[in-house]
């Protein structure tokens, strides 16, 4: 389906323009943008003023733009790199059964992105990231790049990174930068002005909620005081059944163990180290150690954290006998390693 060019007698109208900027808003003075030939991205340092966003949906001149104002974006993007539609739309549907309104748009390549939309004044950055990374984790597709990239942007990190921006003139009549149904038809909307009029825009609370109600207690008690650069990519559903099983259950032997490989997964999650000795203090408790052995203590467990943080270490330890003995027949990774044998 050919789609509706954007011409200038609705560019000049002051109400849609004004919708798209609040839609696609972000960092007023830079913006970034591409060659359509070579494909080169680069940023531009300067005001975003109406003629940009005219170049950009006229087809001259790409614009993108950085969501992340201090801590705050006032939306939230899942980079799908696949000409597979499937994920995209997995990510819609658990977003919706949270409340969550995202929309499907086919990128200028190969693959989708998913908007989800909030007010004008914004959001708590890393609230939203910690939502759409665990949606993510339920639909088993940890890796998918999200926008914004950072809690917040500080001296260091003065911007943060820019998503292009959809409906760029040249590439919509293409099919391209254009948003579609979220079904099988994939069918782009034949006028784009007035699909965007009645996008729904998500509130905070419902973060909130989904934080409250779905994320590990330990998150949840500390959200507040985490530092703001803490990246949290996954929830107690990111864990391995077997990690999750001896956190819930406790050990009855080899609690060093238990405790080392309990760390080194709750660091792949993203749980700060002071954390995941919070968490393992809260767990020793559950332990009923055989052969008259001791609980393990406070300090070997702040030892055996700091270990499991010291290095990169990927193993959930599937070889140890404790770990073993909690391996679980639905285990993704067992089920991988039956399948090489």
């Amino acid at each position: 389906m050919m789609m509706k060019m954007v011409d200038e007698k609705r560019l000049s109208d002051y109400k849609k323009n004004k919708l798209f900027l609040s839609l696609f808003k972000g960092l007023k003075n830079v913006y970034g943008t591409y060659s359509t030939k070579s494909g080169k991205h680069w940023q531009i340092k300067g005001m975003v003023i109406e003629k940009i966003i005219y170049n950009h949906l006229i087809g001259k001149q790409p614009y993108g733009f950085y969501p992340l104002i201090n801590d705050k974006t006032s939306v939230g993007i899942a980079d799908f790199d696949d000409h597979n539609p499937l994920p995209a739309i997995a990510f819609i549907k658990r977003a919706a059964h949270y409340g969550l309104n995202a929309y499907l748009e086919k990128s200028k390549s190969k693959g989708y992105h998913v908007w989800l939309f909030f007010s004008e004044e914004g959001v708590s950055a890393r609230k939203l990231r910690i939502v759409m990374k665990y949606i993510l984790d339920e639909i088993e597709l940890p890796n998918t790049e999200i926008f914004p990239k950072q809690d917040s942007i500080n001296q260091n990190n003065s911007y943060g990174n820019f998503i292009n921006a959809p409906l760029f003139g040249k590439l919509v009549p293409e099919g391209k930068t254009v948003f579609i149904h979220a079904d099988n038809s994939l069918k782009p909307y034949p006028d784009q002005w007035e699909f965007i009029e009645t996008i729904v825009r998500n509130s905070e609370d419902i973060l909130d909620s989904i934080i409250d109600n779905n994320i590990t207690d330990v998150i949840k008690k500390n959200r507040n005081t985490l530092p703001k650069n803490t990246t949290i990519n996954s929830s107690q559903y990111g864990l391995p059944l077997c990690i999750k099983n001896i956190l819930c259950q406790g050990v009855s032997f080899d609690q060093r163990v238990a405790c080392f490989r309990i760390a080194v997964n709750l660091k792949r999650v993203g749980l700060p180290e002071e954390f995941s000795v919070e968490v393992l203090n809260n767990w020793r408790v559950k332990n009923k150690p055989i052969n008259n052995k001791r609980i393990i203590t406070q300090r070997e467990i702040k030892n055996q954290v700091g270990w499991a943080y010291k290095k990169n270490y990927n193993g959930i330890g599937c070889e140890e006998p404790i770990i073993n003995s909690f391996c679980n027949s639905k285990c993704k990774l067992r089920q991988k390693n039956n399948n090489m044998r």
